[in-house]
């Protein structure tokens, strides 16, 4: 069944606002913009993170204030082929993360590979992001060292 103009283009704008929040729910993460980050989500959202565990929002600003806000770590997280599929007020999608740390207290860093797999409400607000599970798929630890580095690959 054919869209119409409007429908095609209400589609458009909902997949352009669901692609601006995810990179405004990255960039927080980076900038460790506590208000920022829990803005992304609905207030009853729930978070999957293995291997750290399934929780509320509250819960989320726990972990992130005590593994990235009250450290000296930089994070660079960065979303990549997004597929979204809208169904009226809610969506879904599919997001591949590259993610890297540096802690310059150890000079230790981690690279991940992982899918986000996410779900959207439209609400008065905007687009927010209701439920959220992080598949990770490549880890590798590693330390900077003054003669070059070392690493190894985390597996399950």
């Amino acid at each position: 069944m054919s869209m119409n103009l409007e429908d095609r283009i209400a589609k458009l704008e909902a997949e352009s606002d669901i692609r601006r929040l995810k990179a405004r729910y990255l960039n927080a993460c980076d900038r460790k913009d506590v208000e920022a980050m829990k803005s992304c989500f609905t207030p009853d959202a729930v978070i999957d993170f293995p291997p750290l565990g399934e929780f509320d929002l509250d819960g989320l600003v726990g972990i992130f204030t005590q593994m990235a806000v009250n450290t000296p770590i930089t994070d660079v997280h960065q979303g990549h082929n997004g597929e979204i599929e809208i169904d009226g007020d809610t969506a879904q999608a599919v997001w591949n993360l590259g993610f890297a740390t540096y802690n310059p207290d150890d000079n230790g860093f981690r690279l991940l590979s992982s899918f986000y797999h996410d779900k959207y409400v439209k609400t008065d607000m905007g687009w927010r992001i209701s439920y959220t599970r992080s598949e990770p798929r490549a880890i590798i630890d590693g330390t900077l060292k003054d003669d070059g580095l070392t690493a190894k690959w985390i597996k399950d």
